[in-house]
C-alpha cells in the first residue's frame, strides 16, 4: 500500500485523468517508457518541439534533414528529460482535459528551477509521466493542473 500522500494524490488524478483503475495507473507510474520509444512512437517529435521550425517551405529532403538533427538532439538531452519527468512528477498534477500549452509550462519551469529548457525536453518528459495531450505543432496541449502551475508563479 502507498503511504506516501502526495503519491496517492497523484496516482488517483491519473487514475481519474486516463479512466482506468488504480492498480493500472499505480503500475503505468512506476513503468515508464524509454526516450526511444516516446520518439518512435511521436515521429516527429524532437528538441524544438513537434516537427521543426520553417519560415518560408523547405523542401520535403531539407524538413527531414533538420528534424533528424532535432531527434539527435533531444536524445542527447535524455538526462535532463528523466529530471524534468520526476520534478513535473513531483510538482503537477495531472487532469483529464488538456488546457496547458508546452511552450507557457517550459516558461514556467524555467522560472521555478532558474535552468534553459528546450521545448522538445519538456514534451518528452510530459510524454514520459502520461499527461493526456493533443497536439497543436511545434506545441502540445498537456492536462496539468492549472492550479499547480500558478504556484510556480
Amino acid at each position: 500500500m502507498t503511504r506516501n500522500r502526495r503519491q496517492k494524490l497523484w496516482i488517483r488524478a491519473a487514475q481519474v485523468a486516463t479512466d482506468t483503475t488504480y492498480l493500472h495507473a499505480r503500475r503505468c507510474q512506476l513503468n515508464w517508457p524509454t526516450l526511444d520509444e516516446v520518439m518512435e512512437e511521436h515521429e516527429k517529435l524532437g528538441n524544438f518541439g513537434i516537427g521543426v521550425f520553417s519560415s518560408p517551405r523547405p523542401a520535403t529532403e531539407q524538413r527531414h534533414a533538420e528534424l533528424a538533427v532535432e531527434r539527435e538532439n533531444l536524445r542527447r538531452n535524455d538526462d535532463l528529460v528523466m529530471e524534468t519527468a520526476l520534478w513535473l512528477r513531483e510538482n503537477v498534477t495531472p487532469i483529464k482535459t488538456s488546457t496547458v500549452g508546452s511552450y507557457g509550462v517550459k516558461d514556467s519551469i524555467e522560472r521555478a528551477t532558474g535552468e534553459y529548457l528546450p521545448n522538445g525536453v519538456l514534451i518528452a518528459s510530459a510524454f514520459f509521466v502520461g499527461y493526456p495531450f493533443r497536439y497543436d505543432q511545434p506545441n502540445v496541449w498537456f492536462g496539468m493542473s492549472q492550479r499547480d502551475l500558478n504556484k510556480l508563479r
